[in-house]
């Protein structure tokens, strides 16, 4: 696992499979904040492969953003099962950052989480029109409205970047798709997306007064937090 980030963690890291990478880089200037975010975490993620390559070779990557959480199972089950280019992680929980007895459980994770794929290390350099509006690209008034009406297809118009470095997570399968790759599903629920957290975007998500769908569907969801699901994702 590698670290990257400006301030390194005021403890010492005693696991040798995990390194801190101090990156010095400028915070990326631009008028949306939000992007400003992403493309920072882009510059981090992409000084992080570049170190990972240069002193192993692992078979796959994952993107893996600092408020979330993944199965203990997850590392073993690809080095037993992975045998395809890349997985998408659609199953996981949603668990409100602090929150001690309940938790969610979602089919649709790759819709609001990031930490959603599992890279083959052959594939992830690879290119194509993966940037849009997520990363700061300037689209036309077509592309841009296609955008906003379709999640799941490339954009016409969209800049070019590698397969690893975009955050357009909801358009994974098309951006496999066009380099001729096939994206499987992993078959468990492999991510916990932690909510809530003061230095995560994910707060952006609970806005807005929610509707009585929303009310029974997010009591269908919850389950008790169970001591197996404790253990397997190190919930405190």
């Amino acid at each position: 696992m590698v670290v990257a980030g400006h301030e390194a963690p005021d403890f010492k890291i005693a696991d040798a499979r995990v390194c801190f990478l101090s990156v010095d880089h400028d915070m990326p200037q631009h008028e949306d904040a939000v992007v400003s975010g992403r493309l920072d975490k882009l510059a981090k993620i992409a000084a992080a492969w570049n170190y990972a390559k240069s002193r192993w070779n692992p078979h796959y990557l994952m993107k893996l953003d600092a408020d979330d959480l993944i199965s203990s199972r997850l590392v073993q089950w690809l080095e037993n099962f992975g045998r395809e280019p890349g997985y998408l992680i659609e199953h996981g929980w949603v668990w409100r950052s602090g929150a001690r007895h309940v938790l969610q459980f979602t089919e649709y994770l790759d819709r609001v989480c990031a930490s959603c794929l599992i890279i083959g290390s052959d594939i992830a350099d690879q290119e194509g029109p993966f940037l849009t509006e997520v990363e700061g690209m300037r689209l036309n008034e077509v592309s841009s409205n296609f955008a906003r009406s379709d999640h799941y297809s490339l954009v016409p118009g969209s800049g070019t970047s590698t397969l690893l470095l975009n955050d357009s997570h909801q358009r994974y399968a098309a951006q496999f798709a066009y380099l001729g790759q096939k994206l499987s599903i992993l078959p468990f629920r492999a991510v916990v997306y932690r909510t809530g957290n003061r230095e995560s975007n994910s707060a952006a998500l609970e806005i807005g007064r929610p509707t009585l769908r929303m009310i029974l569907g997010t009591i269908r969801r919850t389950k008790l937090m169970t001591k197996t699901v404790r253990r397997e994702f190190a919930l405190e």
